[in-house]
């Protein structure tokens, strides 16, 4: 009588494919809903709309700014008021644009002095920048954003859990 082996070769390898996927999807779901994941994704994705404005006034010949509007949470591109008459118009000193916009997500903090529309960063046509510095909060994870004067380039800086 011949002695079977309890197991192929090909069983416990299916078997070991199979605990490697299920591990796989359970990280996947975990680092998914990370806070700190989220903080950063968000950083990228206002760092993108301050590059686009940031072209965007290169490629014009003319400054443009990204406004924050507190009331519906919401970045966007506008223009400064051109002449006396769009000045009575838009009371804010721009011209809002539709063409770039980032909407911040319902969880993320972002504290403003004011409930009215405010300039966060200008770019000018050379590449330049000025504005003040900006921090995105979401469950006591924060990064700093700011622009870098001669450059025009955006920086975050990742303030981790806690920090202030």
């Amino acid at each position: 009588m011949s002695r079977r082996n309890p197991f192929t070769l090909v069983e416990v390898v299916v078997v070991i494919v199979i605990m490697i996927l299920t591990g796989a999807v359970a990280v996947s779901a975990v680092r998914t809903n990370s806070t700190s994941r989220l903080v950063r994704q968000a950083s990228a994705e206002f760092r993108s709309l301050c590059s686009r404005v940031r072209y965007k006034a290169m490629e014009m010949g003319e400054d443009r700014i990204v406004v924050y509007d507190p009331e519906k949470h919401l970045f966007f591109m506008a223009r400064p008021v051109a002449n006396q008459e769009e000045a009575l118009e838009y009371e804010y000193g721009f011209v809002p644009l539709n063409t770039a916009k980032w909407e911040m997500p319902e969880e993320f903090e972002l504290t403003t002095e004011t409930s009215d529309p405010v300039e966060v960063f200008r770019f000018y046509p050379d590449g330049g920048a000025s504005g003040t510095s900006l921090t995105l909060g979401c469950q006591g994870h924060s990064v700093m954003i700011g622009v870098a004067k001669l450059t025009g380039a955006v920086i975050a800086y990742d303030r981790g859990e806690g920090e202030q």
